[in-house]
């Protein structure tokens, strides 16, 4: 025996304590690091793994103390005191199986998969050593060593390898969470406890138990020259040492942890002021929103107050335009155009900064510009803008919200034209210009947003203003139109008394008068009183014809007994003779009668324009036309006389001379229908009355000729 492998085995002892010390601060180690929290799933094979080195490193110590207690002659080791070493050993290599399954994850699908392997393998064991007995038949000495051998073989060394099997596994988890060298510290850790399990715990005691017979301590000790318990403890020096540094993983992953929940709070802290910022300028954004609409409701709301005002709706409209071109920043000049009610004529209904300067006639370019603007608005039914230098585009709403000054047009802008619409339907426009500022101030978009709310506004409230003032000018002409028609009514009246008293009554005075002296001269002279009797018959006859005339005037038998079409046939024929103005008369369409109130009031709307062409008119021809359709009936009255301004005599711009229009438009209006009036001075007059047929007519044979 060489001098070092007798040094060893002098000092055995202290070779079994570093042993047992290894594997008990590997355990201590590990015990401590279980406490901490960890995603890793070696953490949760680590109790285990604790336990064996903390039973382990307590078996070697047991040992360490038989053999002083055996060196010092005090202390031999009884059968029971053996067999509880053996259950320490055993519960040790049950915990290193058991940390084997823990670290492989077999506890998937059940938790008792994982201790799987040690209650095998202690089944085998205890199978072994009952087979053994029953074979060999040794003492109870002897037995003790042989159940040490078999705890060695069939738990020791399976446990050993699963071990190594579960820390290479960990290894690899260690390099995928980017922490290679606790993954190689795993790895060395894996061979001092494969070295430990197949080479340690297969050099065991010699027993008469193959293959301990040949494969023993012995045998280690002859071909390394050192004791197998030496290389134990080193391998187990080499476990603890690596085993510990590997534990340094869970303080780097409590700092990561750490340094991302540091990390998450910074970017809470971050998204919290992002929310705060996002919050605050949302108020902001709410707070200009609504500092801009109450601005648009107040001025809404005074315009409205303007609209509603007692006066003309020029006035009103100059009013109105004046108070947007004071509130809006941008404009210094302005026009409002309007669609007439006849003829559909845009006109312009106020304009304020676009006059000509000192009350001189004629137009300012800008003026004209704005009228030019304002008619390309109405005409596209979108907003028109116009530069400085003279380019005019059209703006879309779209557009608009995203900027209002285009990127293709640098030069500032001049004027903008925004339709005032109603239900759908375009009425006018809005001119909005800066002309006489120096400075060049462009328009905003909250601004044009402002602009765009009080022309859709100024629509709805500019139709409102016109209907009322149509139904208040329509509700005064009834009222002048009812105290014409009565003082119409005394007048003719006062006509059909004065006609009847100055010939019919004359007449019948001379008949009566005559009708004594015939009686006087009937016995005396018969034919003087036949003479008489003939004259007293021309009176009678004169007073039938000028009573009939009376009564034609009142209202035609024909347009009762033949129709509306032989009653403008008579009239027209009438009209002829009393005025010697030539009149065509012309029917289109098949002839139906009308329902009575249809004949009646059309053969008076044409009766009054007819009046109207002798009184005023001054033409020299009259052509009139009848359309009888299933659906509807149109008159139309047409002259060649001297014309007349529609709109100045509709809208009441002079004193009322003659109620004959308004008639017209009060029959119309009466039957449901519509009137139509073109005339302009020197272009003669043409007046067209269209009314519905809401019942069926009857045909009737046609008894008058056209002509």
């Amino acid at each position: 025996m060489n001098p070092i492998s007798a040094f060893f085995l002098r000092n055995i002892i202290p070779v079994f304590f570093l042993y047992g010390l290894a594997f008990f601060t590997t355990g201590l180690a590990l015990a401590l690091a279980s406490r901490r929290r960890s995603q890793f799933r070696f953490a949760r094979a680590i109790r285990p793994l604790a336990a064996f080195g903390i039973l382990h490193g307590a078996h070697e110590w047991i040992e360490m103390f038989q053999k002083i207690g055996l060196q010092l002659g005090t202390y031999t080791p009884t059968v029971p005191q053996e067999m509880g070493r053996l259950a320490v050993l055993s519960l040790s290599f049950l915990m290193l199986l058991a940390f084997g399954g823990l670290g492989l994850n077999l506890e998937r699908g059940g938790r008792w998969r994982a201790y799987l392997p040690g209650a095998v393998m202690t089944t085998l064991w205890a199978a072994a050593l009952l087979m053994v007995k029953v074979v060999l038949k040794p003492s109870p000495t002897e037995m003790i060593g042989l159940a040490d051998v078999l705890l060695r073989y069939l738990l020791g060394i399976p446990g050993a390898l699963l071990g190594t099997w579960a820390l290479r596994a960990q290894q690899r988890t260690f390099r995928e969470h980017k922490m290679p060298q606790f993954g190689r510290d795993l790895g060395w850790c894996a061979v001092a406890l494969f070295l430990y399990g197949a080479v340690g715990q297969f050099f065991v005691q010699p027993t008469s138990l193959w293959p301990s017979t040949v494969v023993n301590s012995t045998l280690f000790l002859h071909w390394f020259g050192l004791p197998v318990q030496l290389f134990r403890a080193i391998m187990a020096s080499v476990l603890a040492f690596h085993m510990i540094r590997a534990l340094d993983a869970f303080e780097l992953e409590s700092q990561r942890r750490l340094e991302e929940a540091h990390r998450a709070k910074l970017r809470a802290q971050a998204a919290a002021l992002e929310a705060e910022r996002r919050t605050s300028r949302e108020m902001e954004r709410l707070n200009e929103e609504l500092r801009l609409t109450t601005r648009e409701l107040s001025l809404l709301l005074d315009l409205s107050n303007l609209l509603a005002t007692p006066m003309s709706l020029r006035e009103r409209l100059h009013n109105v335009l004046e108070r947007i071109v004071r509130s809006l920043d941008f404009p210094d000049a302005g026009m409002i155009l309007l669609i007439g009610r006849e003829g559909g004529m845009l006109h312009v209904q106020a304009a304020i900064g676009l006059s000509p300067p000192d009350g001189l006639d004629g137009q300012t370019p800008e003026y004209r510009w704005a009228m030019r603007l304002g008619e390309q608005c109405v005409a596209q039914g979108a907003t028109i803008c116009r530069h400085l230098d003279g380019i005019t585009h059209t703006l879309s709403l779209e557009r608009v919200v995203r900027e209002v000054e285009s990127p293709c047009y640098s030069s500032p802008l001049a004027m903008v034209s925004l339709p005032l619409a109603f239900q759908q339907q375009v009425i006018g426009s809005i001119v909005l210009a800066r002309i006489r500022s120096e400075e060049e101030r462009s328009l905003s978009t909250d601004e044009f947003k402002l602009m765009l709310g009080v022309a859709q506004q100024l629509g709805l409230s500019i139709e409102n203003a016109r209907l009322h003032q149509e139904a208040r000018e329509r509700e005064k002409r009834l009222g002048e139109l009812l105290h014409q028609v009565v003082n119409a009514q005394e007048a003719e009246r006062q006509r059909i008394a004065r006609e009847l008293h100055d010939a019919t009554a004359q007449s019948l005075t001379a008949i009566a008068l005559g009708l004594r002296g015939v009686e006087a001269l009937l016995d005396e002279d018969p034919v003087v009183a036949t003479r008489e009797i003939r004259e007293l018959k021309s009176f009678s006859t004169d007073a039938l014809g000028e009573l009939r005339r009376i009564i034609s005037d009142l209202r035609p038998p024909q347009l009762d007994d033949l129709g509306l079409v032989a009653a403008l046939q008579w009239y027209i024929h009438e009209f002829e003779k009393r005025y010697e103005i030539p009149t065509d008369f012309a029917v289109e369409g098949s002839e139906f009668r009308l329902p009575s109130e249809y004949e009646t009031v059309l053969f008076r709307i044409t009766q009054e324009a007819l009046t109207n062409i002798a009184k005023h008119a001054n033409a020299s021809r009259a052509f009139v036309r009848l359309e009888i359709r299933p659906t509807h009936i149109c008159v139309t009255v047409q002259d060649d006389g001297c014309g007349f301004d529609p709109e100045e005599v509709l809208e009441g711009t002079r004193p009322r001379t003659g109620w004959g229009l308004l008639g017209i438009q009060e029959r119309a209006l009466l039957l449901g229908g519509h009137y139509e009036i073109h005339s302009a001075p020197g272009q003669g007059t043409r007046i067209r009355v269209r009314v519905p047929l809401t019942t069926e007519p009857e045909d009737v044979e046609n008894t008058a000729v056209v002509g």
